[in-house]
């Protein structure tokens, strides 16, 4: 696969505010109501920039957004990556919801990153994705969430959440983005494994 600096940058802002969240949700700082601001607040943000170019996030949107988000739904992927982690937090307890934001943080930033520079194998699942970087995904995935759940539960969850990851899930002509399908199949996964 070709070096792409702007999906570098994007992934790494997605590694960062994942941790970030998951440190303050983890210190009691933030919470699913601070997060579900931030998400309206970034809802709001995102509409007015169709209309009009509010200075400093409209910067920081042409550092982040593909063009077409950019044009289009600015912001998109950070909305999605927030309503994800506020999914998370809504559905499962602490542990649960803080190990699927680290699957979705980790896993989905590494897996694309290493796929992008050092994959080969092209994925069973997805031709547009490469096996390396889910294998990368699963590993360092199952790192960050075995800090929350046991490692049985981090192994499954990481491996699920990457396996979704790699799937593009369609309801008719609309994608479902993987910002909320790898924290909600990765703490179901989670939650599934504790209750058997």
């Amino acid at each position: 696969m070709q070096f792409n600096e702007l999906e570098v940058k994007r992934k790494l802002f997605h590694l960062i505010c994942g941790l970030i969240i998951v440190i303050l949700v983890d210190l009691g700082i933030f919470n699913s109501l601070i997060l579900g601001i931030i998400l309206i607040l970034g809802i709001i943000t995102s509409l007015l920039n169709k209309k009009i170019e509010i200075p400093v996030f409209y910067w920081l949107l042409k550092q982040m957004d593909r063009k077409d988000d950019l044009k289009n739904k600015p912001g998109n992927g950070a909305i999605y990556f927030i309503a994800g982690c506020l999914l998370s937090l809504i559905l499962f307890e602490k542990n649960t919801a803080l190990a699927s934001i680290m699957i979705l943080s980790i896993g989905d930033a590494v897996g694309s990153l290493i796929g992008i520079h050092f994959g080969r194998i092209k994925h069973p699942l997805n031709k547009k994705k490469l096996i390396e970087g889910t294998i990368a995904g699963i590993i360092l995935s199952f790192v960050g969430a075995v800090i929350f759940v046991n490692y049985k539960e981090a192994f499954f969850g990481a491996v699920i959440g990457m396996i979704v990851e790699s799937i593009e899930l369609r309801y008719k002509n609309f994608v479902v983005n993987d910002n909320l399908t790898i924290p909600l199949f990765s703490g179901l996964a989670i939650y599934l494994l504790r209750i058997i």
